[in-house]
């Protein structure tokens, strides 16, 4: 599957430059108090993580945590777009790995959907959520770090069409629009441990959606009664 080129690393807007990371040594310093924040937003949340402790896990001073970042909330929004960076190179990796259309959107889906309790990524992208409505520039990243993920489904819609196994949609953005806005209600059912959560009923579902869609008329596979959700619990897929 010829995905696009890869992917830039987006960066988080900033009210005032910061030092440089354009050395392997400066990188390697830079990526090593992001890690250091992805682990103590995991374990605590952003809110109850201190800059002197996201130093002390890096094994560096505060100053030198300052250095490259303005504040915790930078610290913040630098910290997803490196691991959707990460994900996206895994993710492209992951597809071109998956022949056949639908199988290409199956896999999609289960890349998007929560992995684990906790996932990693969706909690930065929940800490991050939170402070869109109030800062433009934020909505922004936001939107720029979601654009891959847009891509990657309008390159499998496309390659299906092309294949003859989808429809076209009427419109592509208005169809990848909805599709992950769908993909996002399934996540947080999932995040909140909601009943019939598990990741691959949900990717069932999505699913079910897809082929109403891009496949009318076929009608849904049957299932059969024991691999319903609705009949009782399943482990993780």
């Amino acid at each position: 599957m010829a995905m696009r080129e890869q992917a830039a690393r987006v960066t988080a807007p900033v009210t005032r430059r910061r030092g440089p990371a354009s050395t392997e040594d400066g990188q390697r310093s830079r990526d090593r108090i992001l890690q250091a924040a992805l682990d103590l937003i995991i374990e605590a949340g952003i809110d109850q993580v201190r800059l002197a402790e996201i130093a002390r896990r890096a094994g560096m001073s505060s100053g030198q945590v300052m250095y490259y970042f303005a504040s915790k909330e930078h610290i913040l929004l630098e910290t997803l777009a490196w691991q959707e960076h990460k994900d996206t190179m895994r993710r492209e990796a992951a597809l071109a790995k998956v022949t056949g259309a639908w199988r290409q959107l199956e896999r999609l889906i289960e890349l998007y959907l929560p992995a684990s309790h906790p996932d990693p990524s969706w909690i930065l992208w929940l800490e991050a959520w939170a402070r869109a409505p109030h800062n433009k520039d934020v909505n922004r990243f936001l939107e720029e770090l979601l654009n891959p993920w847009r891509d990657d489904l309008t390159v499998i819609i496309a390659r299906g069409v092309e294949e003859g196994v989808f429809a076209r949609p009427a419109a592509m953005d208005e169809f990848t629009l909805r599709f992950i806005a769908l993909l996002d209600g399934l996540a947080l059912q999932r995040l909140q441990h909601m009943r019939h959560s598990s990741r691959k009923y949900l990717t069932e579902l999505a699913m079910n959606a897809a082929r109403a869609e891009l496949a009318p008329g076929a009608g849904i596979p049957e299932r059969p009664a024991s691999e319903g959700e609705p009949q009782g619990q399943r482990g993780d897929g």
